[in-house]
């Protein structure tokens, strides 16, 4: 059984039961508008942050960290006395409503204060990294991303070239696929089309770090790729979209298809609402050096070694670590308080909510080498942006 975190008091045994998502005090059952930290951004790792919320602990034994939703209620405020403000939705508006609030700037019409938020959720890094930036992109776990579909005849297996074809086609377009098919790729208004390819809603880092996969930008994506369909937005790892349009195709977080399968066994272990938005979602396995690679191990567990992985990060304001020692205990180095937060059953919470551990847990070596450049749980220093 994992031990307790080193350096951390026991967190409080008495918490909620009632399944939530933004922070809750588990003394009353309502919204917690004084946690030391709070963040907001990515609805790839909004659900382990809220599970992180539920059980990482500072030095006094006090729950450290507050998770706000990408989606749910219009605005948030989280701190007493603090702006109430739109509710970021995405790792690049979270990233950029941190920065705001850092700099008592503006997020959606309302000025911001440094206190407002201390963390961004972002499920990509940045795309201008700058060796002595003012912004750290602080590893937090491995996810991977995959093509997943809810109806029959999407081609299960395709390569990273195939989606790249599909993704930079034009509506209509014929396009050979290594399957030895071809297939007609369209809009969701494109009778013909076989399949749809959609994305998430702009500002979504898995829609930033799906397409630098596949060597393209926003630029050259084709005409056949919609991020909206007749139902609204695509939201991130949501299957409303590619159960509403026959053929569809949309990227999804192996991580978040993991935890939404299992969202009784997370509400009773830490109290925690993970929806499940699956809608029939299905993850497809893809092709890598002539091998179908799947994206869980036979366990159901995130398979690491899948060719479309990475890591997923918190963003904080450099300067911060130094001053903020809630914000240090929490994410910076091995040793902050999120990386070996457990249940009380004492499963660790990066794993149950679907994620792969930068440190290894038999040995407690620290770093995994993800496309050929090694990320390390808590290193505040190596990817840092302005």
């Amino acid at each position: 059984m994992p031990t307790a975190h080193r350096g951390t008091a026991p967190r409080p045994r008495t918490r909620r039961r009632d399944a939530s998502a933004d922070p809750i005090n588990p003394a009353t059952g309502q919204v917690d508008l004084a946690r030391p930290v709070d963040g907001v951004g990515s609805d790839t790792t909004q659900d382990l942050n809220n599970g992180l919320a539920a059980v990482a602990t500072n030095g006094a034994g006090q729950l450290v960290v507050g998770s706000w939703d990408a989606t749910g209620s219009a605005t948030i405020q989280t701190r007493t006395g603090g702006a109430t403000f739109a509710r970021p939705n995405g790792s690049g508006n979270g990233v950029n409503a941190l920065k705001a609030a850092k700099t008592s700037g503006q997020w959606q019409g309302v000025t911001l204060s440094p206190s407002d938020l201390s963390f961004a959720r972002s499920s990509s890094a940045p795309s201008t990294p700058a060796p002595s930036g003012a912004y750290s992109y602080i590893p937090l776990a491995v996810d991977a991303v995959t093509y997943a579909s809810a109806t029959a005849g999407v081609p299960n297996g395709l390569t990273k070239a195939d989606l790249t074809a599909i993704y930079s086609a034009s509506n209509g377009a014929n396009v050979a696929l290594s399957n030895g098919q071809t297939y007609t790729i369209g809009l969701e208004t494109n009778a013909n089309a076989d399949i749809v390819p959609f994305l998430p809603q702009t500002g979504s880092g898995t829609r930033s770090f799906f397409i630098g996969q596949l060597g393209l930008t926003e630029a050259t994506l084709g005409s056949a790729v919609a991020w909206t369909y007749s139902g609204g937005s695509v939201q991130e790892h949501d299957g409303s979209a590619i159960a509403a349009v026959s053929g569809s195709i949309v990227p999804f977080s192996i991580a978040q298809h993991i935890a939404q399968g299992k969202s009784a066994v997370l509400s009773n272990l830490y109290g925690v609402d993970v929806l499940d938005r699956r809608h029939g979602a299905v993850l497809h396995t893809v092709t890598n050096g002539g091998s179908a690679i799947s994206p869980t191990n036979p366990d159901g567990t995130l398979n690491t070694a899948f060719p479309i992985a990475r890591p997923v990060f918190t963003v904080v304001q450099y300067a911060e670590i130094a001053t903020n020692a809630n914000l240090a205990a929490a994410f910076v180095s091995a040793d902050g308080a999120v990386y070996a937060a457990t249940s009380d059953s004492g499963s660790y919470t990066i794993e149950d909510f679907g994620f792969g551990s930068l440190i290894n847990r038999a040995t407690e070596v620290n770093g995994v080498t993800i496309n050929g450049t090694l990320y390390r749980a808590g290193d505040a220093e190596s990817l840092r942006t302005n």
